[in-house]
């Protein structure tokens, strides 16, 4: 049943499954005020590095020896005092300085605790890093600062880590991995970190991009920073959180009108097969009534795979009657095509007051034609989301939460920019992200599912932000089962159908 607005939906979850998300600005304002009521910015360093180093003992009580790979700036300060804790304690530690300009500071003052112990031994570069079996590796090479590119140094440390990472060694990185834009999400190469201790609060770009590829594992350190007025930039949820909101069992008494009626228009001439799996994605995810409106070259085939959909072409005003009548939720875009037929049933559609789900060559007809409806969903991919903004694809992938907020506000609509984490954006500031990366579904074919899904969901609950957040988790899920079954590489979209139950 509809469980009420977005905030709602948010507040009911328990805390500990929802993650704040801060960009770096926030981060920093929270650490300066931090340091100016201490006093002592030494302080929080050391902290950090013993927080750090906990996590490590937790994982490998019996360790004896730790490597240490280090950079510039107070990132590499946090690595020094984990190095000058390991030695306390009597391990063997190996530090690999890739720095590129002396220290100053407080990562000068934990460079000389760290060296003051004998068992600790300082190498320049990383050449003899990957010469024998390593346990585990501290990243310290770059910090929340760093945007791409790496020098060749630090490239050259990014990738020797990695490739220890896949000889067996354990990474953890000091605040986020070394190479990653930590506000974007981008980097290339990234360490990809077994653990990622965050410190003050988690970043934004720990769940974008390359960042939700790197980050296989996350905790917070709050350090004892001082509380700021910020507001969290996003959310990210915990998929296992969001499952009971999935509509999977219904009410006794209930009958096909309490799950709505969703009408997928799409499918011009040769484009059938994306209308047809966005409308039996619907039936699968629980629509009550699903119909079909497609160009008429395809009512064979949908008749065929889909005998539960109502197949209709548009002949004699049959869509406008119907959209008229049955006041259903549209998704339109499926194949839709730019044609002369695309549209007029874009004219048809849009002189109709409905909800409605605007995906692939919708978009398309949105911005040619624009409309405005007070429950609408828009599910672009980066591309699509630079077209309908102006922007180029990199000026998105930049700065992902800014690009899904700013199409919602101007098209006061609620916003699923896709990626390997999906990105869902109400018109009134609202962000959350969610899902995991899953590279099965990077394939023609699994937005039309997705399109599919959304519909079904706004058919049943009130709020079209509500909607879209738990049709983007419920799709993820679905896709993250199917890869598991039937692998990444042969997983067709139409197999996710299978996985929505």
């Amino acid at each position: 049943m509809p469980l009420g607005s977005g905030d709602a939906m948010i507040n009911s979850i328990p805390t500990r499954y929802l993650t704040p998300l801060f960009d770096i600005a926030a981060i920093r304002r929270r650490e300066q005020a931090s340091f100016a009521a201490e006093g002592n910015s030494f302080a929080m360093m050391q902290r950090a590095g013993a927080a750090l180093y906990q996590h490590i003992l937790r994982r490998f009580p019996k360790l004896t020896h730790l490597d240490v790979v280090i950079g510039g700036g107070n990132n590499g300060g946090d690595g020094f005092i984990v190095a000058a804790l390991a030695a306390q304690d009597g391990l063997v530690v190996s530090i690999f300085d890739v720095s590129e300009t002396p220290r100053s500071g407080d990562a000068a003052r934990a460079e000389q605790a760290a060296l003051n112990y004998d068992q600790v031994a300082l190498l320049k570069g990383v050449d003899e890093l990957s010469t024998v079996s390593r346990t585990v590796i501290v990243d310290a090479v770059t910090g929340i600062g760093f945007k791409p590119p790496l020098s060749a140094k630090y490239k050259q440390a990014v990738d020797t880590m990695n490739h220890c990472r896949h000889e067996g060694a354990w990474i953890v990185s000091v605040d986020t991995p070394s190479g990653l834009n930590a506000c974007s999400g981008i980097g290339s190469p990234v360490v990809h970190a077994d653990l990622v201790v965050s410190f003050i609060a988690d970043k934004i770009g720990h769940y974008l991009l390359d960042g939700s590829v790197a980050c296989h594992d996350i905790v917070i350190e709050t350090l004892q920073a001082v509380d700021a007025p910020d507001q969290a930039l996003a959310y990210f949820v915990d998929p296992s959180a969001l499952e009971k909101y999935l509509p999977c069992s219904r009410l006794p008494n209930s009958h096909k009108g309490t799950y709505g009626h969703v009408a997928v228009i799409g499918g011009d001439a040769g484009f059938g097969g994306a209308a047809i799996m966005a409308s039996e994605a619907s039936a699968k995810s629980g629509a009550g009534t699903v119909s079909l409106f497609t160009h008429e070259r395809h009512l064979s085939a949908s008749l065929v795979r889909n005998p539960n959909v109502m197949c209709l072409c548009d002949k004699d005003g049959a869509l406008t009657q119907a959209l008229r009548g049955q006041q259903p939720v549209v998704v339109i875009g499926p194949g839709l095509g730019k044609s002369a037929w695309s549209s007029e049933a874009w004219n048809q559609f849009s002189n109709q007051d409905v909800s409605a789900v605007i995906d692939a060559d919708g978009l398309y007809w949105l911005m040619k034609k624009p409309i405005k409806r007070s429950r609408m969903v828009l599910t672009p991919h980066p591309g699509e989301a630079a077209r309908l903004m102006g922007w180029t694809v990199s000026e998105v992938l930049s700065d992902l939460v800014s690009a899904a907020k700013r199409i919602a506000e101007r098209y006061l609509s609620v916003v699923i920019l896709k990626g390997a984490t999906s990105v869902v954006a109400s018109p009134s500031g609202q962000v959350m992200i969610v899902g995991q990366p899953c590279p099965g579904l990077a394939k023609g074919g699994s937005g039309d599912i997705l399109s599919g899904i959304v519909g079904s969901c706004l058919a049943y609950y009130t709020d079209p932000f509500e909607a879209a957040v738990i049709a983007a988790a419920w799709h993820n899920k679905a896709g993250k089962a199917c890869e598991k079954q039937v692998g990444a590489i042969a997983m067709q979209p139409y197999q996710l159908l299978d996985y929505l139950e």
